[in-house]
């Protein structure tokens, strides 16, 4: 049933991406899919039982020109897809089709001084604006999908975040995302966890980013990290195990975490000496 449900996400999220396949070099495929797509597409190896939302997170640029005849929101509105408010100013939007338990929202880079909740990239089109989202349009991957969905052979060329944009940008906002911040430590610790290969890549690419965005934002990390893994009860071995369903034991699954992102944070200390 569990790998049937998969499946039928996976059949979603392609079927909306064919619908946004006009826009699909300029946007980039954010949230729980990311870990997903590398593992299938991308050559990333994975250890864990992966953790996915029917939800479709899309980072959009701050002005998104519009390609071809129609704009994003035409194309979804005319492949049935319904806009929805929510909010409480009734001002983010977020694509849902009626037939599928699935949403599609678009995202954008807060810039300055927080002001409304969401900017309009693109006629017809209002994404909400959260904080570091230009390190994920900066700092990208294109996979290759290729599936075969009713019978007709798909081919798409995706954007996704690198993995240590993601890691990076995870780890920045998790003291800002309340009760989601267990899911987005599942999908760091995934990627740490796929291979020394993409750990070691992830510490590099966080070595050159600390080098292009403001220095504070590289202490919030270690800040962040430190608290969830280091400082006091360490909340962040448990908001893991309740996103695990492995077959590894609890306590000994807690202490693997506990080296994993031990080592990590001790990789990242070595930028600041080094």
């Amino acid at each position: 049933m569990r790998r049937r449900t998969r499946e039928a996400s996976l059949v979603l999220l392609i079927k909306t991406l064919r619908v946004l396949e006009p826009y699909l070099g300029e946007i980039v495929v954010v949230g729980g899919w990311v870990p997903f797509l590398y593992h299938r597409y991308g050559q990333i190896p994975s250890q864990n039982p992966l953790v996915r939302t029917m939800d479709i997170d899309v980072v959009v640029p701050r002005i998104l020109p519009e390609r071809g005849p129609l704009t994003i929101d035409e194309l979804l509105s005319k492949a049935g897809y319904k806009a929805r408010l929510y909010g409480s100013e009734s001002t983010i939007v977020k694509y849902q089709l009626p037939s599928a338990a699935v949403e599609v929202e678009f995202l954008t880079a807060e810039v300055g001084s927080a002001g409304k909740p969401t900017l309009q990239v693109q006629r017809g089109l209002s994404a909400q604006k959260l904080r570091y989202l230009g390190i994920l349009l900066d700092n990208t991957v294109t996979i290759q999908v290729r599936e075969v969905i009713d019978r007709t052979p798909v081919r798409l060329a995706v954007r996704l975040p690198s993995p240590a944009a993601y890691v990076y940008q995870k780890g920045l906002a998790l003291r800002l995302r309340g009760t989601k911040a267990a899911k987005d430590l599942y999908y760091i610790f995934d990627f740490l966890d796929s291979s020394r290969e993409v750990r070691d890549s992830i510490v590099c690419g966080i070595a050159d980013m600390k080098t292009r965005y403001p220095t504070a934002w590289f202490r919030r990390l270690l800040a962040n990290l430190r608290f969830y893994f280091v400082e006091g009860t360490a909340p962040g071995l448990y908001l893991v195990g309740t996103q695990y369903e492995g077959k590894m034991a609890g306590e000994l699954f807690r202490n693997y975490v506990n080296r994993t992102f031990r080592d990590f944070i001790q990789d990242l200390d070595a930028l600041v000496s080094g």
